[in-house]
């Protein structure tokens, strides 16, 4: 009891770790799609607010410099025969530059080109500003869209003069400490959507990096809606793994139960869990109970049903088991919904009498090999003497929990050394392939005669390879199970240590 007490413990604590770590797993994937979404849409606006007018006062810088360098090759001294170069200068950059215009220092235009917009007035200070690295532009909308406004010193070269001519006075509103003015102030437009082209590769990443963290952010929240389930559903199939290990382990292992018999079997669950069942057990009275079940449906419902009908067999005392049948039925009837039955194949094998008493409650027909090498004495006989005879076992009533006043008999037969008893749920003759046809209990029957020499192991295999050839290898539609028993009724060999001159023929 305390085993079992720790071991539920252990289980919750199992449990509930799972869910503080997926938790705080959900809770980091968050916080980094919320920094991430936050990230790029501060990165998005700082591009278009710092990035954008800082690559267009470049720009400004750029063509301002290019009027200076060209006044200067041309030996231009006034501004006046400045035209044709700022009408050069669209020439090059017609998509950047919106216009341009040359100023005195009082806000005289001296030289302009393109179609500019407004009045200029020059801040005091402006050549200030300059030198302490302020930016001296501004961003306004215009008919062209949004522009770059930079004002910018400009010179031109100092004209010849001759050594008596009067030294020139400094313009007005020039630095008065003994530097040279710069003379006169260039106004640049700059288009801010011709330059922003440089950024946007930059611009498409943090929009596809915002969508993925919405998204992230998005998945995370539906997952978090969605955990209980989740972590439930997680739960359950680890309990319906623990279910179907218990299952397999319930079941009977090879040479476990007597040295009247040995056989094999194979069970292929649809689902976790199955509503096939098989048991080999001994009585008291040192009798062998044989029992192949299937239970309407599949998974976790009929296997509940099935550990309730191996518990009944198990602790079944009547005499003749056609009786405990009935008093199945009957329960089953009064406890289960009508649409929760079972066929049920249960017979006993006595090795004292060789005799097997059953009952077939709706089950498929399982059949019987009755060993040619047996029914024959003498080896010396002739080799087309030797016949292998196949009884199919139907004696019984129906499917047990649909009606509550069925009555079941027993049929009873003599079994001999190496007689071999195949039982398989419906799941084996009623598997279907690509085109839809049935395995069929014909092909189960045409099976066994090639394979009589074979041990229960060989034949179990050879029937479910053929099986699986047969139908494909997906997951089957419904539990797939059979069962393959030798009966020995003495304490003889193996069927191998007979003489092998006898061959195996089958009988229609």
């Amino acid at each position: 009891m305390l085993a079992c007490v720790r071991g539920s413990a252990k289980r919750m604590h199992l449990h509930k770790y799972p869910q503080w770590k997926f938790g705080l797993f959900l809770a980091i994937g968050a916080l980094v799609a919320l920094v991430l979404c936050v990230q790029c849409v501060r990165t998005y606006l700082y591009t278009g607010a710092v990035l954008v007018p800082q690559q267009a006062e470049r720009e400004a810088e750029r063509q301002a410099g290019a009027l200076a360098a060209a006044a200067r090759s041309a030996g231009i001294t006034d501004p006046a025969p400045l035209g044709p170069l700022i009408e050069h200068a669209f020439e090059s950059s017609p998509d950047r530059v919106l216009w341009m215009r040359v100023l005195d220092m009082d806000g005289g235009l001296l030289a302009e080109g393109g179609k500019p917009e407004g009045t200029v007035k020059i801040p005091p200070h402006l050549f200030n500003h300059i030198d302490m690295r302020e930016s001296p532009g501004t961003v306004i909308d215009t008919t062209q869209g949004k522009a770059f406004i930079a004002l910018l010193p400009f010179r031109l070269p100092r004209p010849r003069r001759s050594s008596r001519a009067v030294p020139d006075r400094p313009p007005l509103g020039g630095p008065s400490d003994g530097r040279r003015p710069p003379g006169y102030v260039v106004e640049l437009a700059i288009s801010l959507k011709a330059v922003s082209s440089a950024f946007d590769g930059l611009r498409q990443n943090l929009i596809v990096g915002l969508i993925a963290s919405i998204t992230l952010l998005v998945s995370l929240a539906i997952i978090l809606l969605r955990a209980r389930s989740y972590l439930r559903g997680r739960y359950l199939e680890s309990e319906l793994q623990l279910a179907r290990r218990v299952q397999r382990d319930l079941q009977p292992k090879p040479r476990s139960v007597s040295s009247h018999l040995e056989f094999a079997a194979s069970a292929v669950a649809a689902d976790q869990v199955g509503g096939d069942f098989y048991d080999i057990f001994e009585l008291e009275s040192g009798k062998i109970g044989i029992v192949l079940g299937d239970v309407s449906g599949k998974g976790v419902p009929a296997a509940l049903l099935v550990s309730v009908l191996q518990g009944a067999i198990r602790s079944a005392v009547a005499a003749r088991h056609e009786s405990a049948c009935e008093q199945i039925n009957r329960m089953l009837c009064e406890r289960t919904a009508g649409e929760r039955f079972a066929t049920l194949f249960w017979g006993v094998f006595d090795p004292a009498t060789g005799t097997l008493r059953y009952v077939n409650a709706g089950h498929a027909a399982p059949i019987l090999i009755r060993d040619a090498h047996d029914r024959i004495g003498d080896a010396r006989l002739a080799l087309d003497q030797a016949k292998t005879e196949i009884i199919r076992l139907e004696e019984g009533g129906p499917v047990i929990g649909l009606l509550p006043n069925a009555r079941y008999s027993a049929g009873e037969l003599q079994v001999a050394d190496f007689d071999t008893l195949v039982l398989y749920s419906d799941g084996i003759n009623e598997a279907v392939n690509e085109n839809e046809e049935e395995f069929g209990d014909q092909r189960i029957a045409r099976l066994i005669p090639e394979a009589v020499d074979a041990t229960p192991d060989e034949l179990c295999d050879r029937i479910m390879k053929q099986l699986t050839h047969f139908a494909g290898l997906g997951a089957p539609a419904d539990d797939r199970t059979l069962l393959v028993v030798r009966f020995r009724t003495s304490a003889a060999g193996s069927r191998h240590d007979l003489p092998e001159i006898m061959s195996v023929r089958a009988v229609a």
